[in-house]
């Protein structure tokens, strides 16, 4: 694994035999999708990161949008675009299989309805989103009553059932982001426990898990990336 963020300039690490290859970067949140997925089934592969602001012509090669997480399977095939990654893992290493059949078309429609409080998170951290914090934070609560009823009407600590599953996996990069918020904008906020309480026993139960743990990003490490990327100059591997 390439703990250091490799930039232009730099060769490209060897192959490692009977070892997949994940392009990641130790920040981005697409990318860490991927390694929990990875490291849940226990898929032997090794990590490359990336210097997203210098990006290596080796990488470029390989994959041209030059974007992570950039997946090669042992056979040389090519997978990119995070949530493509993750159902071809799943297809590909079924154990243990991440969704489920009863669940599965409902999962995939929750994990679309997600991808707006991706958005405003986006916007918010690259100073794109010019409301009042107080604003932003009331919409994306409101977002998230969706993901409490569900977990209420399954009755299962994970969206999952009694282990994390897809759904869980895919938004849990944004939750452990997410208070990171309250030191780029310099204000005070949490969770209100009493309308949102299966949402916080997620999240207790999400954060105790191995493979979550393993690869962890704490939030104020976070925030440090994102004021760094906002003066434009950025030292991946100093934060």
């Amino acid at each position: 694994m390439s703990s250091l963020h490799l930039a232009n300039g730099s060769e490209k690490p060897a192959e490692v035999e009977g070892q997949a290859r994940l392009y990641s970067m130790e920040y981005c949140p697409f990318a860490h999708r991927i390694r929990l997925v990875l490291s849940l089934k226990n898929i032997p592969h090794d990590i490359v990161n990336i210097n997203l602001q210098s990006k290596p012509d080796w990488f470029l090669e390989i994959h041209p949008d030059g974007k992570v997480p950039a997946f090669i399977d042992l056979d040389g095939t090519l997978v990119t675009d995070s949530v493509a990654v993750a159902n071809y893992l799943d297809e590909k290493y079924p154990e243990p299989s991440l969704y489920n059949d009863e669940t599965k078309d409902r999962d995939l429609e929750l994990l679309d309805h997600f991808s707006k409080i991706m958005d405003t998170f986006a916007n918010c951290i690259f100073n794109k989103d010019k409301r009042q914090f107080e604003k932003i934070l009331a919409e994306v609560t409101d977002d998230l009553q969706e993901f409490e009823d569900e977990l209420n009407a399954r009755n299962t600590t994970f969206f999952g059932g009694s282990n994390p599953g897809m759904l869980d996996i895919l938004i849990w990069p944004w939750f452990e982001r997410a208070k990171a918020l309250t030191l780029l904008y310099k204000q005070r906020a949490s969770l209100d426990k009493e309308r949102f309480p299966r949402i916080m026993e997620w999240v207790d139960g999400m954060k105790d898990q191995p493979f979550i743990v393993k690869h962890r990003c704490p939030y104020d490490k976070f925030a440090k990336f994102i004021e760094a990327v906002r003066t434009g100059n950025v030292d991946y591997d100093n934060l």
